[in-house]
């Protein structure tokens, strides 16, 4: 509709090079300027129409928002160290190993309590830090970070150093795959990662002395860990929302009546996840340009609902479903679309695991099945307008210079095939910068429904010629104009001028051609 309101709008312009004034004259001109069409598959994707009885109905399965791994349980980036210090001056021969230590270490992740998790993507530094005076051999290991069954295992050689400047190496691991095991040392724990660091002298360097003040040590830190699996216990904690989706082509109706049939459709609750929880709807509102707001009503809405946990091992798994249907009989969803709002607001609240650690720490959760809210239902697109009115503005600059060859009046004019069974009425309104109207620009008579035409190649069809007369005054005042609204009042009539409610058929389509009769004042 922008696109065919501007071509409106630059029927207006005709610029010409300034020349010496020596006469003035008009011509009358006819322009020709654009030609186009539009279907239903313009405004709706096609993977949501289908026909039903030669009429289009929208078949709409689609995932309203989810919850992933990562929405219950993250690894946060984790320092940790592993120090080792003797308790009486020692020497080290060359090639000697004087250091075999094994910790544990807690990873603080609230109140989820985790046995085992894979990583998806991410990485751990390591850094060794030498005190002694010759070249030392470092082993890393993270006994219980695998990956096919292989610790993960890394060796440095750090140079010479002292307490208070040792010699340092670094490297990195990409964990994408590796398996933690965080049950700690005895397999009975959580959120713990154990660590062990061999290190033994130079096998060609000098004997040394391993003081008491020195502190051998190597650093490990996880950043950037993303998860694609978790076993454990994550918390029951409650989570309360409340979430906007935005509907842009509503936020233009500003007026008038939206009648619909009644509806029957699903919403669906598919947890992928192996936790049992709990959900509530507390409200969902639809709100209309006028600030107008109607609030679903359903026996479920304001009432906690069981979510089961999902079945299967190893990946395999089959989630639980938990439907709430809306019917006419048991909710106003019909009334809660004819209110026609762009903006739809959904308050809920979700707790996972609301009876406690009732599987004894064997929660499982895969990133790739997550907890989906999903709508599903067959939506008729038998629709009732009532002077609804579409209303947009968009920026828009004009030139028409009267010192020069320039557009004095004249009209445009739509010649139109409508195939959809509603007919529109168009107005423009041409605004200056303070948004004050400049100038308005209606249409001769409405681009007419096509209940009121003919059946060609299967298709209800009516053709329409709408002229819009552009006024001296209007032309004068073009260089004001900054910007254009434009008000498009649709109606669906029957063939006795009744309005009613209408179906869409399938194939339909409005094509049209633009142009323009001018006359030009020309200066010479």
């Amino acid at each position: 509709m922008k696109k065919l309101v501007y071509l409106f709008c630059i029927g207006l312009v005709f610029v010409s090079c300034k020349k010496r004034e020596k006469a003035i004259w008009d011509t009358d001109w006819k322009v020709p300027l654009v030609q186009d069409s539009l279907t239903l598959s313009d405004l709706v994707a096609d993977s949501l129409l289908t026909v039903v009885s030669g009429n289009y109905v929208l078949d709409i399965n689609a995932s309203l928002f989810e919850f992933k791994l990562s929405d219950f349980v993250t690894l946060p980036d984790t320092s940790v160290e592993n120090t080792f210090h003797v308790s009486i001056n020692i020497p080290a021969s060359p090639g000697v190993s004087f250091v075999n230590s094994v910790e544990d270490h807690v990873i603080e992740m609230g109140d989820a309590q985790l046995k085992k998790v894979r990583v998806k993507r991410g990485g751990v530094q390591l850094k060794v830090f030498n005190p002694i005076p010759t070249k030392t051999f470092f082993t890393i290991e993270l006994p219980g970070v695998t990956k096919n069954g292989v610790v993960l295992s890394q060796e440095f050689i750090a140079p010479a150093g002292t307490q208070s400047n040792p010699g340092i190496a670094t490297g990195f691991v990409d964990l994408s795959g590796y398996e933690l095991d965080l049950t700690g040392a005895l397999g009975t724990s959580y959120n713990r990662i154990q660590s062990r660091m061999m290190v033994k002298s130079d096998p060609a360097g000098p004997s040394v002395i391993v003081q008491t003040t020195d502190i051998i040590k190597f650093q490990f830190t996880m950043s950037n860990v993303q998860l694609d699996y978790a076993r454990g216990y994550f918390g029951s904690e409650l989570v309360s929302d409340t979430v906007y989706a935005q509907i842009d082509a509503l936020n233009n109706i500003t007026d008038g009546i939206l009648n619909l049939d009644p509806m029957t459709f699903d919403l669906i609750v598919e947890n992928g996840l192996k936790v049992n929880g709990k959900f509530k709807i507390n409200s969902l509102k639809n709100i209309n340009a006028s600030g107008n707001a109607v609030s679903l009503t359903h026996p479920n809405i304001g009432t906690w609902n069981t979510i089961n946990a999902a079945e299967g091992s190893n990946g395999n798994i089959t989630p639980s479903n938990t439907t709430l249907s809306f019917t006419p009989g048991n909710s106003n969803f019909q009334q809660y679309l004819e209110n026609h709002g762009a903006k739809n607001e959904l308050s809920f609240q979700l707790q996972m695991n609301p009876w406690g650690n009732i599987s004894g720490g064997w929660d499982e959760i895969y990133d790739a099945y997550p907890l989906r809210v999903k709508l599903n239902g067959m939506f008729p697109l038998n629709v009732g307008m009532g002077d609804l009115i579409f209303q947009d503005t968009f920026a828009l600059s004009l030139v028409n210079d009267a010192n020069k060859t320039h557009v004095k009046s004249g009209q445009l004019w739509v010649n139109a095939m409508n195939a959809f069974p509603f007919e529109g009425s168009l107005e423009l309104y041409l605004l200056n910068e303070n948004f004050q109207t400049v100038g308005i620009i209606s249409g001769t008579g409405p681009i007419e429904s096509s209940v009121f035409g003919s059946v060609v190649n299967g298709v209800m069809q009516k053709k329409s010629v709408v002229y819009f007369p552009v006024s001296e005054t209007i032309c004068s005042e073009i260089g004001s104009v900054k910007h254009c609204m434009i008000k498009l009042k649709l109606n669906t009539y029957n063939a006795n001028g009744q309005n009613v409610q209408v179906s869409i058929p399938a194939g339909a389509f409005f094509r049209f051609k633009l142009g323009a009769d001018l006359t030009l004042e020309n200066h010479l």
